[in-house]
């Protein structure tokens, strides 16, 4: 059994919603459907390469856990 897919809902300037129509109608796509390729795309790309750093860091010794002077 798969959870239940949450729902969004955005604003957009009238020319950046034009925008998006035109490239999910180039796509062949409703709107809500190609935003959501887009945005999921990004979250996965965004968090992979934040998870990517976080390794890299760890292994150079980089903890993150200093607190600054002035803090």
């Amino acid at each position: 059994m798969s959870l239940e897919r949450k729902d969004l809902r955005i604003k957009l300037d009238p020319s950046d919603h034009e925008g998006l129509r035109l490239l999910a109608e180039a796509e062949r796509l409703e709107l809500a459907e190609w935003a959501e390729e887009v945005i999921v795309r990004e979250v996965r790309r965004r968090i992979h390469a934040a998870s990517v750093l976080a390794e890299k860091a760890k292994r150079a010794g980089i903890t993150g856990n200093a607190i600054p002077p002035g803090v």
